[in-house]
């Protein structure tokens, strides 16, 4: 037996099974042909997605992949959607109110302002809705409305519920707490002077118990754990550095999702710490668009992020989840470096490795190895992948596409650093790092599947 296969018999894996450490969710984009109007809301109900914009159409959708438009109120700038009681409410400019059994065949309602209407809801027993120079309506039916005073004079939009009443957010951090009627309204020391453009509250998931989080401008958000009330316990999240405004926030499947400018998207899972997400179908296709409203629909298991000039994104509620493993050792003439991985399950995986050398100059680590050869082998000791230099492969791109996905380092286009992009069946693998020229070095080996 030659000395490398003695040592692939021999090999102790670096990691039997790699623990996921890196996570990453894909937004499709599936905005519809002709539509330029912002998408200012979006809602799933009664097996349906609907969203509306500001030229007075409403999008319907069965599966946030293939939408049909109408036009209900041209011109109107309408900015939110709910439905209750068998009824679509959408809401808008000037204090409109529009109604639908049916998503088909639309009516107005008689508003009882003709200040801006921002947002909507329905908690089972009244509708609210919410809008500019502090205003709130209430309302049994969604056809007769009534003005409840609210003791603010700037705008409001954010509108969530509790078995315990309503929370409203809106500008300079205000958030006002009231009855389950939709009435008594006062105000909730948010501990941020920023303005609150959004706010749910989700007590059924069973890794957080209950949880409020409301997202705002200059990248606020901020979480509550009462389980009665929100007078006290706002606290800021952990979130990635932005200042991005965030308009769209929902919950589903246990993950709270946040949607704001420039694409930006954000995800936690327990609304204390947020991860950033791509906002495109890959790192090249990223949206820039401002993200205004977000929905996800539990029939499905999908979400789906709605923004300016048409924009519509959809994802499904579990990220795509890449293991990883990596770990730097030293290589010469006489020595081998080896690392080790498994795929588990009955299907094949994708998996990007990498042998690492003369890149890891840029973060100081001394003597990298200048030309690192890579060869990956399966449990039969049968070579299933080699590179010497990654730019060598056939398709370069994809290998840098996929760092980019999993968040791994760029190499440099001309770099001698060496990796392989391969599509792997289940089983135990190990990649041998050697040098090319028979020189000495420190190597990275890096392993991520998706």
């Amino acid at each position: 037996m030659n000395p490398t296969k003695r040592l692939l018999a021999a090999i102790l894996f670096v990691a039997a099974t790699a623990a996921p450490t890196f996570a990453q969710v894909y937004w499709s984009n599936q905005s519809p042909a002709g539509v330029t109007d912002d998408i200012w809301s979006v809602a799933y109900a009664n097996g349906t997605f609907a969203a509306v914009t500001s030229l007075g159409k409403v999008l319907t959708s069965s599966d946030g992949l293939t939408w049909s438009s109408q036009t209900v109120s041209s011109g109107t700038w309408l900015v939110s959607i709910t439905y209750g009681r068998g009824t679509w409410v959408v809401v808008g400019a000037n204090g409109a109110i529009i109604l639908s059994s049916d998503l088909q065949n639309w009516v107005n309602a008689k508003s009882a302002t003709t200040n801006k209407l921002n947002g909507v809801a329905y908690n089972g027993t009244v509708f609210l809705a919410v809008g500019d120079n502090g205003t709130i309506l209430s309302s049994p039916d969604a056809e007769n409305w009534t003005v409840q005073p609210s003791g603010v004079s700037g705008f409001l939009h954010g509108i969530t519920y509790s078995p315990y009443g309503f929370l409203i957010s809106g500008q300079g951090g205000v958030l006002l707490q009231g009855s389950s009627l939709g009435t008594l309204f006062s105000p909730v020391t948010s501990g941020t002077p920023q303005d609150l453009e959004a706010v749910t509250y989700e007590g059924s998931g069973a890794s957080i118990m209950a949880a409020t989080v409301a997202v705002g401008g200059n990248g606020t958000v901020i979480n509550n754990f009462n389980y009665y009330e929100w007078q006290f316990g706002w606290a800021g999240a952990t979130t990635p550095s932005t200042a991005a405004r965030f308009r769209g926030l929902t919950y589903g499947n246990g993950y709270f999702v946040t949607a704001g400018e420039q694409g930006t998207i954000l995800t936690s899972t327990d609304a204390k710490t947020w991860t950033q997400r791509f906002s495109g179908d890959s790192y090249s296709t990223l949206s820039t668009a401002t993200l205004l409203g977000a929905a996800f629909s539990s029939t499905i298991q999908r979400f789906v992020v709605v923004g300016t000039g048409g924009t519509i994104l959809v994802s499904n509620p579990t990220p795509t989840v890449f293991a990883n493993v990596s770990t730097r050792g030293f290589v010469s003439s006489t020595q081998t470096f080896i690392g080790g991985f498994v795929i588990e399950g009955t299907a094949p995986r994708t998996v990007l490795i990498r042998a690492d050398g003369p890149v890891l100059s840029t973060f100081n680590v001394p003597s990298p190895l200048p030309d690192p050869v890579l060869t990956v082998y399966n449990s039969n000791q049968q070579v299933v992948a080699t590179n010497t230099g990654w730019g060598t492969n056939t398709t370069p791109d994809a290998i840098s596409t996929a760092a980019l996905e999993v968040g791994a380092f760029a190499l440099p286009s001309s770099s001698p650093d060496s990796a392989v992009l391969v599509t792997l069946p289940p089983g135990a693998y190990t990649a041998v790092i050697t040098s090319a020229s028979g020189k000495s070095g420190i190597a990275l080996f890096e392993a991520y599947t998706d």
